[in-house]
């Protein structure tokens, strides 16, 4: 059996984008759809048996409805094709208010067969190649656990307590009552232990969230578990090469996060993007799992970052890094780092000259270094002769040479002066 793992698109991800002449959309929603069109083509031609959305299709829980229509047409191949969809929901596919449908409710509604979790759930989907089960666990809702009278008065952490207890109960309640012969996923979107976020995540992840170990989702009969949530492709599978794109008969169930198929921001800037062919082979109760990882045509984000602080010729130095660079159709992001003595010599007319073949500068930022200045010499009243000397010379370098000699002069002066003082 042989199904496409996939998460995190995102539509309506906008960031850099302008407005598409020829269709009056946003480039960046025409990126996105490219990506998908080819994960869907891709999967066609792999003749997958199931295709599997772990959460997040959408950049917020109210999508307009063009990125509704958008989504709906590249999924429509796989729907006409007889290919059975599944799909769980993500954090950002659920609305704030208990009660309210998902972002991807509606799928459940179209024609295909179509399969939609929002609540943990187990079902067997019939697949070309035979029944598949399925272990669905969506993204764990708070506002369903606060509407139960026992649990209003929790605090963050003691809720996110019940939500793990929960899930892995569920999960291991579930597997004892699954067939070990057949094909078993356990699609997830939440925070696996020890996972290596792609940037986007650290300042999105909800605080007190719950997370789980590898060994809590992998219980016998499951195969593989297909993550969302965490943008960066990673097998979390204990001794498991985190990033080995292609993985034969694994030793261990694969605990894999398909990454998102194109960029979010800057934060995923040298992320690989795309998604995931797997395969099972089941010999009675002997199963092996293997699979690919497949790279999406996303969009190129480039970080370019110059240190021009030692150049004679600052503008120089930055474009000698930019040419360095393939920045056609890119996205590209400049930072450079100068001293305050260099500002009026960087040319920013030329350095946008020079990235006329990028798709969108997203910034030209720089850093300036302050020139160092040159304090007072504070001296209060009660500050003695030396060590006023020695704060004025250790303030002008060219006296340096010359401190001691200024020091020991200095107080020969003055104790001539308090002799003299003394004899009046």
């Amino acid at each position: 059996m042989r199904f496409l793992h996939t998460a995190d698109i995102h539509l309506g991800s906008n960031t850099y984008g302008r407005i598409d002449p020829e269709t009056g959309l946003n480039t960046r929603l025409l990126d996105f759809q490219r990506c998908f069109d080819f994960m869907v083509q891709r999967g066609l031609e792999a003749d997958i048996d199931l295709f599997l959305f772990c959460g997040d299709a959408y950049r917020t829980a109210d999508p307009t409805p063009t990125q509704q229509k958008v989504f709906a047409e590249c999924l429509r191949p796989i729907a006409e094709a007889g290919i059975p969809i599944v799909m769980i929901t993500g954090n950002h596919d659920h609305p704030v208010s208990y009660g309210k449908a998902s972002a991807i409710d509606i799928f459940q509604y179209v024609t295909g067969d179509v399969h939609v979790f929002r609540r943990p759930d187990t079902a067997v989907i019939e697949t070309p190649s035979g029944p598949l089960q399925l272990i669905a666990m969506p993204w764990p809702v708070r506002s369903m656990i606060l509407s139960k009278d026992e649990h209003r008065k929790k605090s963050p952490v003691e809720v996110r307590d019940v939500i793990e207890k929960h899930y892995v109960n569920f999960i291991a309640q579930a597997a004892r009552s699954l067939d070990r012969a057949l094909p078993t996923v356990l699609a997830g979107h939440f925070s696996v232990q020890g996972s290596d976020l792609s940037g986007s995540e650290r300042t999105s992840l909800i605080a007190h969230e719950p997370k789980f170990t590898p060994g809590q989702l992998t219980p016998p009969p499951v195969d593989y578990v297909a993550l969302g949530h965490i943008h960066r492709f990673q097998n979390r599978a204990p001794e498991a090469d985190p990033d080995a794109t292609r993985v034969t008969a694994a030793a261990t169930t694969p605990v894999v996060y398909s990454s998102s198929i194109e960029r979010i921001s800057f934060k995923e800037w040298d992320d690989r993007k795309g998604f995931l062919l797997v395969d099972i082979e089941a010999q009675g109760e002997e199963k092996t799992t293997s699979y690919e990882f497949i790279d999406t045509p996303a969009r190129r984000f480039i970080a370019i970052h110059v240190d021009a602080r030692e150049a004679a010729e600052p503008t120089e130095a930055i474009l000698r890094t930019l040419d360095a660079h393939d920045l056609d159709d890119a996205i590209v992001r400049v930072r450079y780092h100068i001293d305050e003595a260099q500002t009026a010599q960087v040319d920013t007319h030329r350095i946008r000259r020079a990235l006329t073949s990028a798709f969108r500068i997203a910034a030209i930022e720089r850093t300036v270094d302050p020139k160092e200045r040159e304090r007072r010499t504070v001296v209060r009243r009660e500050t003695g002769l030396k060590e006023a000397m020695t704060q004025y010379i250790d303030q002008h370098d060219h006296l340096a040479s010359i401190k001691d000699d200024l020091i020991e002069a200095a107080l020969d002066l003055e104790t001539t002066y308090d002799a003299q003082r003394q004899q009046e």
